[in-house]
């Protein structure tokens, strides 16, 4: 069987309540982001996803993980509310079709604060196998102080956290000569960016050590960290970075190896190897961005076909670690 671990959604309800949220913003970002929920059919319409789904083979399942779609920046009451839709209708995507989808990976509207946590507990209750969150909450990186009660929660409750890169065009690559970023570098470049800089101010921040148990599942093969292994492994010295130097208790690289990271490369074999050979296999979740581009699942599944061998080895990648990770049981997957 293989599991897609990282397959996006976008159900109508939650759907039709963010585009009216990006309607009113009206801005170039909001635009470009509804366009992107357009590219691809699979996204919003069953009958085009299972068509897609059986051409991968009847072995195929997914997990649900909603579209980013830039509505987490919204304010506290509103990103609760969207948080509530999508959850229900996640957990009846896949109640109805057991035979489709594996499970789901709850909102969280983390500006929320402690009623955030509580409906965490609700979600899982519900049957959520993890937490969605991403790099930037109202442009706080997740290290801020403000989002340790839901790491530690989570910790607690031992469910993952799916991390996902949530740049915007308005980000720009130059921004002392330009106001937006050019070519949609943003998502190409700065999203694998955002999200290697993200896991090592979680490790910075100690978490690891903190809770050793924490699992925390990357997308894009963990961004840019398997290639920038060598100027990772050591925290450059500077005034600021003296306390984290003192505070952790093994090399950075380490700790880097703690995240759990995706195959979605989008037909690039050689980023597959360098995470398989970063994060071990144990540490590889078969995932492929599914919803975005209806090559994006076919190419991952050639990567995994290209790079990895063994028949066992690929069976651990495809389905193994999901079930050990994610705590599936064997009983709730239709064959």
């Amino acid at each position: 069987m293989k599991i897609d671990a990282f397959a996006h959604v976008l159900p109508p309800r939650y759907a039709d309540r963010v585009f009216e949220l990006l309607a009113a913003r009206g801005d170039y970002s909001a635009a470009e982001y509804e366009r992107m929920m357009g590219i691809d059919p699979t996204l919003r319409n069953l009958e085009a996803r299972f068509q897609l789904m059986d051409e991968l083979g009847a072995d195929y399942r997914q997990v649900l993980v909603m579209a980013h779609t830039s509505a987490e920046h919204e304010p506290p009451e509103v990103a609760r509310e969207l948080a509530a839709v999508g959850n229900e209708e996640l957990a009846g995507l896949v109640a109805a079709h057991p035979d489709r989808f594996a499970g789901w990976v709850a909102q969280a509207a983390l500006q929320d604060g402690e009623r955030a946590l509580e409906a965490i507990s609700e979600a899982v209750g519900a049957g959520a196998l993890g937490v969605q969150v991403f790099t930037s909450m109202q442009g706080r990186c997740l290290d801020h102080p403000d989002y340790e009660p839901f790491f530690e929660h989570m910790a607690s409750l031992d469910r993952p956290i799916w991390i996902h890169p949530n740049r915007t065009v308005q980000w720009s690559d130059f921004p002392l000569t330009e106001p937006e970023s050019r070519y949609a570098m943003y998502i190409r470049a700065g999203w694998p960016t955002d999200t290697t800089v993200t896991m090592c101010r979680l490790t910075y921040a100690g978490y690891f050590d903190r809770w050793p148990d924490l699992k925390i599942i990357v997308h894009h093969s963990g961004g840019t960290v398997p290639m920038l292994a060598g100027r990772l492994k050591t925290v450059q010295v500077t005034p600021e970075n003296r306390a984290v130097i003192a505070r952790l208790k093994r090399p950075p690289l380490e700790y880097l190896k703690c995240f759990y990271a995706d195959t979605a490369n989008f037909g690039n074999p050689i980023a597959l190897r360098a995470a398989l050979d970063f994060f071990g296999p144990e540490h590889v979740l078969f995932g492929t961005d599914f919803g975005f581009n209806p090559l994006f699942a076919p190419e991952t599944i050639d990567d995994v076909e290209t790079v990895v061998t063994d028949e066992e080895l690929k069976r651990t990648i495809y389905e193994r670690n999901a079930r050990r990770v994610l705590r599936l049981e064997e009983a709730a997957l239709v064959d």
